[in-house]
C-alpha cells in the first residue's frame, strides 16, 4: 500500500517524477527479491559464520576474513549512514556506508569504474593491442598454494617477455636508447566456470619510448617469440622461488615438472593478441575494452545475474555459465550450451573466497612508459580529453551510477523535490573501513 501511495503521489508531479519513482521501486531490494534475484551478500549473511568456523585454516591469507566481514556489513546502518531529507514533504532516504571490499558486487563495480578512469588517464592516442598470457593447467595449483610470490612472478614474466621481444628486434638500439614499451597488465584469476585459472590481460600501445623522449611506431609482435620468451621467464621465476624457499624434495619435483612441460610444449603457451587500430576504434571502444578488462580484476568472479537460486532448505546454490568453447561457433546445434551447476552452498562460497585478492595486492599494474616513473617523460597526446575523463569520473559517484545503470535518481523525492543531505541526522560514527 505504501508503494502504491508513493506512485500515486509521484504521478501528480509529472511524467519524469512518476517514472523515476517506478524505477526506484522496481529496483529496490525487496522488489528484486520478488523478481527472483539472488544476492551474494544474503548468502554470506546467512552462512558466513558457519563457513568461517568450518574453514578457519583456509582463511589465513592477509586481510581475507577482514574483507568478508566488511562485505557482510556493507550498507548496514549500524556501520554509519547518510541521511537525505526532502525540504518540502519531509520524506527521506538513508544511504548506508560502503564496505570497499572487492568481494562486494556493489563496491566492486565502483572500484572497477574508478580503475577504468585511472587506466583511461594513462592511455595515449595510439593504436593498442590486447594480449592474454596463460599458464599450463599443471601449474595452477602451485599458483594457488604459493599465491603471492608466483602471481608476482607472472606479472614480471609478461613484462620480461615484452622487453625481450623489443631487445630482439634491435639489440644495440634497445640498450643504447633504453627503449621501453608501454603496457597495462590486469590479473584475472578465474574463467566463466569460476575455477582457479590465473592469467594476465595486457593492454599495450604500439609504440616504444626512447631516451630522447620520442615515441616510435612498433606494431609487429611475434607471437612465436613471445610464447617462448614468456615461458622461459615464467619457468625461471618459478624455479628460483622453489630453490630459495622450498625443501629439496619439492625443488626436484618442480624441476622435473618444468622439464616435462618444456618438452611437451616446445613452442610455449597460449598467447593471444588482438589488434585495435587507431583508425578503426573510437574512445568509446577503448572505454568498453578497459571496462571489460578491469571488471575481472575488480569484481567477484560471478555476476549475481548468473545465480538462479539459493535453496535454504537443502543448502544449495544454482548458477550457470556459457562455455568459452561456444564463442566462435555459429551453429547452435554444435554448441555445448549453457551449463547449470547446483552445488553445496559452502562449495559455492569456497569458489568465491578463493578469488579474493590478498590485502594490498595490486591486480592492475603499469609498465614501461605507462608506469609512474615515466609520468613526466612522455609528452604525447592522451586518448581521452579532460572533458571525457571528468564525465567518466562523474559517473563513478553513487547517485550518477544509479542513474546510468538503472535510470533513476535515488534523491528525487516523490513530490518532485531534490532531497538534500542532513548532517545532523546522519551517523558518522562508522566502523573502520566503511565510508
Amino acid at each position: 500500500m505504501q508503494f502504491k501511495d508513493d506512485i500515486n503521489e509521484a504521478k501528480k508531479h509529472g511524467k519524469d517524477v512518476f517514472y523515476n519513482e517506478i524505477r526506484k521501486k522496481n529496483n529496490c531490494y525487496y522488489a528484486r527479491k520478488l523478481q527472483g534475484d539472488v544476492y551474494i551478500k544474503d548468502i554470506f549473511i546467512r552462512y558466513w559464520p558457519e563457513f568461517k568456523k568450518r574453514y578457519e585454516r583456509r582463511l589465513q591469507r592477509p586481510g581475507l576474513i577482514e574483507s568478508i566481514d566488511k562485505f557482510v556489513g556493507c550498507h548496514n546502518f549500524e556501520n554509519g549512514f547518510l541521511y537525505y531529507e526532502c525540504p518540502e514533504c519531509g520524506d527521506f532516504y538513508m544511504m548506508g556506508f560502503s564496505c570497499h571490499s572487492r568481494m562486494c558486487p556493489s563496491c566492486g563495480k565502483k572500484y572497477k569504474d574508478q580503475r577504468t578512469v585511472k587506466v583511461s588517464e594513462k592511455c595515449l592516442e595510439v593504436s593498442h593491442r590486447q594480449f592474454v598470457f596463460t599458464i599450463p593447467f599443471q601449474l595452477r595449483d602451485y599458483f594457488r598454494l604459493y599465491r603471492k610470490p608466483l602471481l608476482n612472478a607472472l606479472f614480471r614474466s609478461v613484462d620480461e617477455a615484452f622487453n625481450a621481444l623489443l631487445e630482439n628486434h634491435a639489440p644495440i638500439a634497445y640498450k643504447k636508447e633504453k627503449r621501453r614499451l608501454g603496457h597495462i597488465d590486469f590479473l584475472h584469476t578465474f574463467g566463466r566456470d569460476m575455477k582457479w585459472h590465473p592469467h594476465i590481460h595486457v593492454l599495450i600501445a604500439e609504440k616504444y619510448w626512447n631516451n630522447k623522449g620520442e615515441l616510435k611506431k612498433y606494431d609487429y609482435f611475434s607471437f612465436d617469440f613471445l610464447r617462448i620468451a614468456f615461458r622461459n621467464a615464467l619457468f625461471n621465476h618459478i624455479y628460483a622461488y622453489f630453490k630459495a624457499n622450498r625443501p629439496k624434495k619439492e625443488q626436484q619435483q618442480m624441476y622435473l615438472l618444468l622439464k616435462e612441460l618444456r618438452e611437451k610444449y616446445p613452442l610455449g603457451y597460449y598467447v593471444y593478441g588482438k589488434k585495435f587500430s587507431k583508425e578503426k576504434y573510437t574512445t568509446k571502444d577503448m572505454t568498453e575494452l578497459t571496462n571489460y578488462i578491469a571488471r575481472y580484476a575488480s569484481h567477484p568472479p560471478i555476476s549475481e545475474r548468473r545465480i538462479t537460486k539459493c535453496d535454504i532448505k537443502n543448502n544449495t546454490v544454482t548458477w550457470f555459465y556459457d562455455p568459452h568453447e561456444d564463442d566462435d561457433i555459429v551453429d547452435e546445434d554444435e554448441k555445448i550450451g549453457r551449463q547449470y551447476i547446483t552445488e553445496d552452498v559452502f562449495k559455492f562460497m569456497e569458489r568465491l573466497v578463493l578469488h579474493i585478492a590478498d590485502k594490498g595486492f595490486q591486480q592492475i599494474r603499469y609498465y614501461g612508459f605507462y608506469s609512474n616513473k615515466f609520468k613526466d617523460k612522455v609528452k604525447d597526446k592522451p586518448l581521452f580529453s579532460d572533458k571525457e575523463l571528468k564525465r567518466m569520473l562523474n559517473d563513478t559517484i553513487w547517485v550518477n551510477g544509479l542513474k546510468k545503470a538503472f535510470g533513476y535518481d535515488p534523491l528525487l523525492c516523490k513530490c518532485g523535490t531534490q532531497m538534500i543531505l542532513n548532517l545532523e541526522l546522519s551517523d558518522f560514527h562508522r566502523k573502520e573501513g566503511y565510508g
